[in-house]
């Protein structure tokens, strides 16, 4: 695996824009926080905050086609203090007709109070327990007292939850889909396979043995469930099934739910390591293999 290669793959910020293919796509990434991680909450609070600043974004150039916001009130950004004055000085009944596609001043209210209520407030259905309690009731008394609805208010929470992912569930997703493609469950049974396929082997090879079998030849035999037992284990250790991506270029989301991998870095990535755990497993194979082909008969 080449330092240009791990240069090359994709940043945090670029999956939660949606800028990635699969493997390492946002919707991977989402199943992963679930499933293995168990905080798609932060996800989620992420993924809906940044949903409100784009219906805040929207809802501040229809004002500004409609003439309540000038040029002059944009330099600073659609979050300065000069658009919050100007926007506090119109209720809703001053907003003119606009395209009904266009959100109004109380979607956006509706969508930061849904935020608040799902996340930040004690005892929510997905409450972030990340974020410190202070910072949370000052984020509820910008948005009850204060009226406040624009994206700034959850600005420091996002920022929290963006260090939390970076932090924790990043390195953990990349170590998942670029240098492994199953899941869990898989691995699990790959394991079981691979036991009961060992011991397939070992107890052909045995039989052969104490059944008087001359050396080589059809002692040959035990190879192919020795090799089946080897790779599956190697599977179960490493998360990474080579048959899958060498041939079918394939990556596991849920168990036996496939993505193609098109992430061009992850591909090599991944086709690199299945070439050398494929070469690993059988050059254990073939050793064991021998030891059992090279003991002289005894029949019992």
């Amino acid at each position: 695996m080449t330092t240009s290669n791990l240069q090359h793959l994709p940043t945090l910020e670029q999956v939660l824009t949606r800028k990635t293919q699969p493997p390492v796509c946002l919707y991977n990434f989402y199943i992963v926080m679930r499933d293995r991680l168990y905080m798609e909450e932060v996800l989620d609070f992420y993924l809906d905050v940044q949903h409100h600043e784009q219906l805040w974004r929207r809802y501040i150039r229809s004002m500004h086609k409609t003439g309540l916001l000038s040029e002059d009130d944009l330099v600073e950004g659609f979050h300065s203090p000069r658009v919050l004055s100007r926007l506090s000085n119109y209720s809703g009944d001053d907003e003119k007709p606009t395209e009904s596609k266009l959100p109004s001043r109380d979607d956006i209210a509706q969508s930061a109070e849904g935020i608040l209520l799902r996340y930040l407030v004690p005892h929510a259905a997905k409450e972030l327990t990340q974020v410190p309690q202070q910072l949370k009731d000052h984020v509820r008394q910008l948005i009850e007292q204060e009226g406040r609805d624009d994206p700034a208010v959850f600005g420091e929470c996002k920022k929290i939850a963006f260090d939390v992912m970076q932090r924790v569930a990043y390195p953990k997703f990349l170590r998942l889909k670029v240098w492994g493609n199953v899941t869990l469950w898989q691995q699990l049974g790959r394991l079981v396979l691979g036991l009961f396929s060992l011991m397939a082997g070992f107890t052909t090879g045995l039989s052969l043995i104490f059944l008087g079998y001359p050396q080589w030849g059809i002692r040959w035999c035990a190879l192919l469930p020795i090799w089946v037992g080897v790779l599956n284990c190697m599977v179960f250790l490493t998360g990474l099934d080579p048959l899958w991506v060498l041939i079918f270029n394939t990556s596991e989301t849920t168990t036996f739910h496939f993505n193609f991998i098109k992430e061009r870095p992850v591909r090599r990535i991944l086709f690199s390591r299945s070439l050398w755990l494929l070469l690993v497993s059988l050059v254990v194979s073939v050793a064991l293999s021998v030891i059992f082909a090279a003991v002289p008969p005894r029949r019992l």
